[in-house]
């Protein structure tokens, strides 16, 4: 079993307890095989770890998004529902109070290898980071739509991350200097990065704001669908 990777099947008992602790410490991913499929079962999983966040694309107000190829005037309606590249970011990075976790249930997975999530722990980039890097990054202001707010924080002993590229550069006004940053802080998580191959039936959760996440892209036909719901764990 990979060091960073808690198993458990969901045809075996299952200790919720044990999970929220597992994500409240955030030193892994969390992984069940045989995951039910139906909507329902998966919230009321969730809701036992913790409260999930209303989906303001559920057009029904529940906690489930599809995150599948969807068009709207032959456009991608957003990049996660596009067969692209998603780099290594934070979900929620422009929300006002941002989600501590994310659940995915793998419904279809792409063909082959392709799709492939990919995942870095903030304590190997802080490794990785000097006490001056640390520092700028935490005084910082970005514009995440309509939040200024820094890539690092720092509550007591503990950093959290907010990061998102393509919404960085979207609303913030940089300059050669801030890009080159951005560039340097990019490749510093792909050296972190490693990943994970979800097939049917796999449900992975894992905390938001102490791991960044991505996929590597797929076939613009695939039918691969991941069911998301993001929400904050129990203490």
């Amino acid at each position: 079993m990979k060091d960073w990777l808690i198993k458990y099947d969901f045809e075996e008992k299952i200790d919720p307890k044990e999970i929220i602790s597992k994500l409240n410490y955030g030193t892994h991913i969390v992984q069940i095989k045989n995951f039910p499929k139906k909507d329902l079962a998966y919230e009321n999983f969730i809701t036992k770890l913790g409260n999930p966040i209303i989906e303001r694309r559920n057009n029904q107000g529940r906690s489930v998004f599809d995150v599948k190829i969807s068009l709207q005037n032959n456009l991608f309606k957003s990049l996660a529902n596009s067969n692209l590249r998603f780099p290594l970011h934070t979900d929620c990075s422009d929300f006002e109070k941002i989600p501590n976790c994310i659940g995915m249930l793998c419904i279809k997975p792409a063909s082959k290898e392709q799709g492939v999530n990919s995942f870095a722990f903030l304590d190997n980039i802080l490794d990785k980071l000097s006490d001056r890097d640390r520092l700028y990054l935490i005084n910082k202001k970005w514009l995440f739509r309509n939040q200024n707010r820094s890539i690092l924080n720092k509550d007591k002993h503990h950093y959290r991350i907010c990061y998102d590229r393509v919404m960085i550069e979207s609303f913030s006004k940089t300059d050669h200097q801030e890009l080159e940053k951005l560039d340097q802080l990019d490749r510093i998580f792909e050296s972190c990065k490693f990943n994970l191959k979800m097939k049917e039936g796999d449900l992975i959760i894992f905390r938001n704001d102490i791991i960044l996440h991505g996929r590597e892209g797929f076939d613009k036909n695939s039918d691969r669908l991941i069911k998301r719901i993001r929400f904050n764990v129990l203490k």
